[in-house]
């Protein structure tokens, strides 16, 4: 259950959804159902870039040490649920839009801003955390909003509390500053309370505590958005049971209208299993995790047949972690959602 700030002001939850769903409703009408290329070939290059090639003739070329790298699948189940940074599937997208602009007016009441995903965009863990990675990217959703904004007050409670003085310094719902931000990183640490950080990729985790607020603004500026999603999702677990209804229903409103604005241009998400040197182009469909194509570092030295028991173990892998988050997921929505 969420902890209200205590300086949050009284709002219409009916008038914020109206207001804050009004252009994505006006935009879906017109939109027309996603469709996305295949892919039609991928190789690993000698010079370990990944040649991707889609249906419709388009080409990326993606250098391996900029890509999301899967060191140990067995020990990223020790969290809570596993999160890997992948594309969105048509079918998936397209599901969100139809299931969306029929209930487009209904306002709800929402406890938590994992019950107010939920119910936009169906899925588990995995499809909530990559629909904010998207909307973050994309800029759709942006932590400094004018939503987001703590209001100004000398309020303080009697007697003072710890959740007071860790926040009282935050301009914003979430700790958008970098030191606050590790600064509450560190203490959730130390008194492990790392709740929903758990399952948290170590790479944003890495990016988040080396990222100083000099180099975020650099990263910004350089409109190198897919890393301050990273950093930022970071700093939503951080401030997410601060959030209040208005914050939740600006944040459900700003994910709602990145997926249905999905873009066929979005770049396929490759992904390196380290283990079997493979690549892999991946998406997620509505029951997980789906891979795309695979190809092997070493495939000229591989059989066909070495080649495919490497590809059912990697499938078998996707297939075991989408049972597990899909478990995991069940058992958080009998404990905590409200949807």
């Amino acid at each position: 259950m969420p902890v209200l700030m205590p300086n949050a002001l009284p709002f219409s939850r009916t008038c914020a959804f109206i207001l804050l769903s009004v252009t994505g409703f006006l935009q879906a009408l017109s939109q027309q159902p996603l469709t996305l290329p295949p892919v039609a070939e991928i190789k690993w290059e000698l010079d370990y870039s990944i040649y991707l090639k889609m249906a419709d003739d388009s080409a990326y070329t993606f250098d391996i040490r900029g890509l999301f790298h899967i060191k140990d699948e067995k020990r990223q189940t020790t969290g809570e649920f596993v999160l890997y940074p992948v594309s969105l599937g048509e079918d998936y997208v397209n599901g969100i839009t139809a299931m969306n602009n029929e209930n487009e007016h209904d306002a709800h009441s929402f406890k938590t801003l994992w019950s107010a995903l939920h119910e936009a965009v169906g899925g588990g863990w995995a499809h909530l955390n990559n629909c904010l990675l998207y909307a973050l990217e994309t800029q759709y959703l942006q932590l400094t909003a004018p939503l987001m904004k703590r209001p100004a007050t000398k309020w303080k409670p009697d007697p003072v509390t710890e959740s007071y003085l860790r926040t009282r310094r935050w301009k914003y719902y979430v700790p958008v500053n970098q030191k606050a931000a590790r600064k509450e990183y560190e203490i959730r640490v130390k008194d492990n309370e790392h709740g929903d950080l758990k399952s948290i990729p170590d790479s944003f985790i890495e990016l988040f505590m080396s990222t100083g607020n000099k180099e975020y603004k650099k990263l910004h500026k350089k409109k190198a958005f897919k890393k301050t999603a990273q950093i930022d999702l970071v700093k939503i677990m951080l401030g997410v049971k601060y959030l209040g209804e208005p914050q939740i229903l600006y944040m459900r409103s700003a994910v709602l209208n990145a997926v249905k604005n999905y873009s066929a241009n979005k770049l396929p998400a490759v992904v390196i299993f380290d283990r079997f040197n493979a690549a892999a182009v991946m998406s997620l469909d509505q029951g997980g995790y789906k891979i795309d194509a695979i190809a092997f570092r070493n495939a000229e030295a591989l059989t066909a047949r070495e080649a495919d028991e490497k590809k059912l173990q990697i499938q078998k892998i996707i297939d075991d972690i989408n049972v597990y988050n899909r478990n995991q997921f069940m058992q958080r929505l009998n404990r905590y959602y409200n949807p």
